[in-house]
C-alpha cells in the first residue's frame, strides 16, 4: 500500500492507490475546467472535494519537523493580522478612514476579519494540498501514472480551448475577454500550458527510449499546447515553453543521459535540433504572440516605463506604510486604490501584478523567507536524480513548478486556485521516492481534522452562492450586492439598506457596498447627508475611476441638482483625457430637456473651454444662439482657449450662431481672422465687398503647391501646344505664367479660362484665374474664381 515504506520490489500497486492517483491527478484539472476555480464558488467545490479525501485518505506520514515547522509558521503569519492592532504602529490610511470618514474597524490588524478568515481557509487548503501530495509514497509507475494524466488532462483542456476559440462558442465558467481559455487573465493560462510542455517532453522521451509508439500521441499533444500558447496571445506562455524546455533538454542531454563523450555529443546535438525546431515552429505560428515582444526595439526599452513597474512601485509604498505583519489576507485590493500614484488609472488593480509582493504586502515580510525556506526544505528531497528513480519526469517536474515561482514574480498565478495547485502537484510529485518518511498517526488526525472542515467551508461556500445567503464572508458579501441591487430596483430601498449595512460589517472596505447604500439611502428619501457620508466613502475607497462620481451624480440629479454638479465635477477631474467622453455621457444621459440638467450641464461647459465646444456641438441653432451669447460674455476675449479651440469654437458660431455678431467681434480682434477668414470672406461677398473677399482668399487661401514650369519653349510654341491638346495642363500653366510675367493679363486669362469654362482642370487653375481678374481689378469676377476654386478642392479636404 502507499503508507509501507517500499523499495523498487513492489510493481503490483493496489486499486485503491490508482484511485487515489486519478483523484489528486485530476483535481487541478478539474479546478482549471471550473474557470480556474477564481470564484468562491467553484474553489468551493474543489475545496470540499479535497476535505473529503483528507477526511478518509489522510497524509500518514510526516515530512519531518523542520518542514512542519516551516508551514505552521507560514499558517501563522496568516494568523497574526488577528492581534490587536494596539500592539503595531498605526497606519495613516487607518487613522483615515477612521477619524475623516467615520469607518468602524475592528480593533485588531486585519481591517476585514471575516474576508480575512475566508482568505486563511483558501491557505490552509493550498498548504494541505501540497502536504498531500508531498507526502505520498508511491511506486516509480504510479509517480509516472500520475504526472502523465495530469499532463493529458491539461492538453484536453487546451484542445478544448482552441476548438472553443475556432467555433466561437464558450463556458459559462470559463470568462475571458478573448474567450480563449479558462482564465480571466491569459497569463495564468499561458502559465498553466507553458509549465506542462516540459511534462508531456519528459512522456515523450520516456517512450521513444523503451520504443513505444505511442510518443507520436505526445507529439500531438505539444503541438496542441504551442498552439493553445499562440492563440492565448501572452508572451509569458512562450518563455516559460522555451526556457522550461531547454533546461530541461540541457540537464537530460548533458547529465542524466551522456555515459560517453560521443553519447553526450550526439545528445546534445538533438537536443539543440530540437530547441531550434521549436523556436522555429513558434516564430512561424506565433503570430501576434511574437511580435508583442517587439525583438526589433529590444535595444532601446526602457522596462521602467512599464505600468507594471509603477504597480510595483505603489505596492511598495503600501508595505512601507503598512504594519510589519501585512494588511491581512484579503485586504491588498481595497487599500491599495489609496496607494496608487504612479499606477494611477482609470481602472481598479485587483493585485500587485506580483505573487511575492501580494503575499508581501498581506502576510508581512516574515512570509516571503517562509516560502522560501520551505521550497528549499522540500527540492533537498528531489535528489538524487540518479537513474531507475523517474529522474527525467522528476526533473521535469521540478523545472515546471520553478519556473512557476519566477513567473510568480510578474504575475499572479500563484493566488489562482488551478495553477497554484497544479504547480504544488508539481512540486510533489518531484520529490525522490521511495521518500523513507516516518509514519505517524498525528498527522492523520491533524489532516482528517482539516479535512472535515474543508469539507464544510467549501460546501457553505458553493451552497450559499447558489441560494444566495448571506454567509459572513467574500460570498457573502458577493450575494448582499446582488440582492441589494434588485431591492432598490424594485424600489424596497429599506431591504437594499438592510443588507448593504449586514455586509458592511464583513467588509467595511468595500466601496460598492458604501455605494449602493447610499443610493438606497437616496431613494429612501433618508437625510441626505447619510447618503453624502456613504458617497464620499465610496469616492475615498475607490479614488480612481470616473465612474464612481459619475453615477453618483445621476442619482442626485433628481433629488440635490447642487450635490449632482458637485459629483460631475470630480468625475470630470478624475476622467483626465477621457473628460469629453465623459461629458457627452452625462449630457446625453441626463437629457438637456430636463431644466436641472440643463442649469448643471451649462454650467459645467462654461467652466472649461473644452466642455463648452461638446456643448454646443449638440445645439441647434435656436438654442446655440442665448447660450453661446453668455458664454461669450464670461469671455469677450477668448483668452483661456487655446488655437484649435478657437477654430473650433468659430466653425460652430458660422454654423449655428449670429454671422453679425461673429463679424463684429473679429473685426474688433483681427487676429481671429485666422480661425474663421472663409466665413467673413464670404460674408463679404455677400455685402459686396467684393474686394475685401478676394483680398482675404489671397491672404489665406492662395498657398497652393503648383507644378514645375516647363522650359527651353517660347510663347508661340506654349501656345500651338495648349491650343491643339484637349488637357495638357503643365504647358497651359507654363503659358500662363510666362503671360502673367510680361503684363499680357488678358492673354493669361484666355489661357486659363480656356480650361475653366468647360473642362475640369486641376484646382488651382481656378486660383489662377481669381489672381488674373484680380490683377484686371475685376473684384466680383475674381470673387467668383475664388468661391470656384473651394468648390473644386472640396472633395479633397
Amino acid at each position: 500500500m502507499e503508507e509501507n515504506t517500499v523499495s523498487h520490489a513492489i510493481h503490483h500497486p493496489v486499486p485503491a492507490q490508482w484511485a487515489r492517483s486519478f483523484f489528486l491527478a485530476l483535481l487541478p484539472v478539474l479546478a482549471v475546467f471550473l474557470g480556474g476555480a477564481t470564484s468562491k464558488w467553484a474553489e468551493g467545490i474543489i475545496v470540499a472535494f479535497f476535505g473529503a479525501f483528507l477526511v478518509f485518505q489522510p497524509p500518514r506520514r510526516s515530512l519531518g519537523w523542520k518542514i512542519n515547522a516551516t508551514f505552521l509558521a507560514f499558517a501563522l503569519c496568516a494568523l497574526v493580522s488577528f492581534l490587536p492592532q494596539t500592539w503595531f504602529f498605526t497606519p495613516d490610511w487607518r487613522t483615515a478612514l477612521t477619524n475623516d470618514f467615520g469607518i468602524a474597524l475592528p480593533t485588531i490588524v486585519t481591517p476585514q476579519p471575516w474576508v480575512t478568515a475566508g482568505c486563511f481557509a483558501s491557505l490552509a487548503a493550498g498548504l494541505c494540498w501540497l502536504y498531500r501530495v508531498s507526502a505520498q509514497e508511491l511506486e516509480l509507475r504510479v509517480a509516472r501514472f500520475q504526472l502523465q494524466l495530469f499532463a493529458s488532462g491539461i492538453v484536453a483542456i487546451a484542445a478544448l480551448s482552441i476548438l472553443l476559440y475556432l467555433t466561437h462558442h464558450s463556458i459559462p465558467s470559463w470568462n475571458n475577454p478573448r474567450n480563449f481559455g479558462p482564465f480571466l487573465n491569459r497569463n495564468q493560462t499561458a502559465d498553466l500550458f507553458g509549465v506542462t510542455s516540459v511534462l508531456i517532453l519528459a512522456s515523450a522521451q520516456d517512450d521513444i527510449r523503451h520504443g513505444r509508439k505511442r510518443w507520436i500521441l505526445w507529439a500531438i499533444a505539444l503541438i496542441i499546447v504551442i498552439a493553445a500558447i499562440c492563440l492565448n496571445f501572452s508572451r509569458a506562455g512562450v518563455v516559460i515553453l522555451v526556457a522550461a524546455s531547454a533546461i530541461w533538454i540541457a540537464t537530460v542531454a548533458l547529465r542524466l543521459d551522456a555515459p560517453t563523450r560521443a553519447g553526450a555529443a550526439c545528445r546534445i546535438s538533438l537536443a539543440v535540433s530540437f530547441l531550434l525546431l521549436l523556436v522555429s515552429a513558434l516564430l512561424i505560428a506565433g503570430g501576434e504572440t511574437v511580435a508583442r515582444f517587439h525583438l526589433e526595439k529590444f535595444a532601446g526599452t526602457d522596462i521602467s516605463s512599464d505600468f507594471r513597474w509603477s504597480i510595483f512601485r505603489d505596492t511598495w509604498q503600501l508595505i512601507r506604510s503598512s504594519p510589519w505583519v501585512g494588511l491581512g489576507l484579503g485586504n491588498f485590493e481595497s487599500i491599495f486604490a489609496i496607494f496608487r500614484d504612479a499606477s494611477h488609472g482609470n481602472t481598479r488593480s485587483f493585485h500587485p501584478e506580483s505573487d511575492w509582493l501580494w503575499v508581501w504586502s498581506e502576510l508581512g515580510w516574515v512570509a516571503v523567507p517562509l516560502i522560501v525556506l520551505g521550497a528549499v526544505l522540500l527540492i533537498r528531497r528531489v535528489a538524487p536524480l540518479q537513474v531507475g528513480t523517474n529522474q527525467r519526469f522528476r526533473l521535469a517536474a521540478l523545472i515546471g513548478a520553478l519556473m512557476f515561482a519566477l513567473h510568480g514574480l510578474v504575475d499572479v498565478s500563484g493566488h489562482r486556485v488551478g495553477t497554484a495547485y497544479s504547480a504544488m502537484f508539481l512540486l510533489g510529485l518531484s520529490l525522490h521516492r521511495p521518500t523513507q518518511l516516518q509514519m505517524s498517526k498525528t498527522i492523520s488526525w491533524v489532516f482528517r481534522i482539516l479535512g472535515l472542515a474543508l469539507l464544510v467551508i467549501g460546501l457553505s461556500w458553493t451552497i450559499a452562492w447558489r441560494s444566495k445567503a448571506m454567509l459572513p464572508g467574500a460570498v457573502g458579501v458577493g450575494n448582499a450586492k446582488q440582492l441589494a441591487v434588485v431591492a432598490s430596483r424594485g424600489y424596497n430601498f429599506g431591504e437594499a439598506i438592510n443588507l448593504t449595512t449586514r455586509a458592511l460589517n464583513w467588509a467595511p472596505l468595500d466601496w460598492e457596498l458604501y455605494y449602493l447604500r447610499a443610493t438606497a439611502e437616496v431613494g429612501q428619501r433618508d437625510p441626505a447627508q447619510k447618503a453624502l457620508d456613504d458617497f464620499r466613502r465610496a469616492r475615498f475607497l475607490e479614488p480612481n475611476s470616473e465612474s464612481v462620481p459619475l453615477q453618483e451624480g445621476f442619482v442626485w440629479l433628481r433629488v440635490r441638482p447642487d450635490l449632482a454638479l458637485v459629483a460631475w465635477r470630480e468625475a470630470l477631474r478624475r476622467a483626465g483625457p477621457e473628460r469629453k467622453d465623459v461629458f457627452r455621457t452625462i449630457m446625453f444621459t441626463a437629457k438637456l430637456r430636463d431644466p436641472a440638467a440643463r442649469q448643471i450641464i451649462r454650467q459645467l461647459a462654461f467652466s472649461e473651454h473644452d466642455l463648452a465646444l461638446v456643448y454646443f456641438a449638440q445645439l441647434n441653432a435656436e438654442e446655440f444662439r442665448p447660450a453661446f451669447s453668455k458664454f461669450f460674455d464670461t469671455d469677450p476675449d477668448l483668452v483661456a482657449m487655446k488655437p484649435e479651440e478657437k477654430r473650433e469654437l468659430f466653425q460652430l458660431w458660422d454654423s449655428r450662431g449670429d454671422i453679425n455678431a461673429l463679424i463684429a467681434a473679429v473685426n474688433k480682434h483681427p487676429d481671429w481672422l485666422q480661425f474663421t477668414w472663409r466665413t467673413v470672406a464670404k460674408y463679404r461677398g455677400t455685402s459686396g465687398d467684393f474686394r475685401g473677399a478676394c483680398e482675404l482668399m489671397e491672404k489665406f487661401d492662395s498657398n497652393v503647391a503648383f507644378p514645375p514650369e516647363e522650359t527651353g519653349q517660347s510663347i508661340e510654341q506654349l501656345h500651338e501646344r495648349v491650343y491643339r491638346d484637349t488637357n495638357n495642363f503643365s504647358a497651359a500653366y507654363t503659358l500662363y505664367r510666362q503671360q502673367m510675367s510680361r503684363g499680357l493679363i488678358d492673354d493669361a486669362l484666355a489661357t486659363i479660362r480656356h480650361f475653366t469654362v468647360n473642362r475640369k482642370p486641376p484646382a488651382y487653375f481656378h486660383l489662377l484665374e481669381a489672381q488674373a481678374w484680380a490683377a484686371k481689378k475685376n473684384w466680383e469676377r475674381s470673387w467668383n474664381a475664388w468661391q470656384a476654386f473651394e468648390k473644386a478642392k472640396a472633395p479633397n479636404h
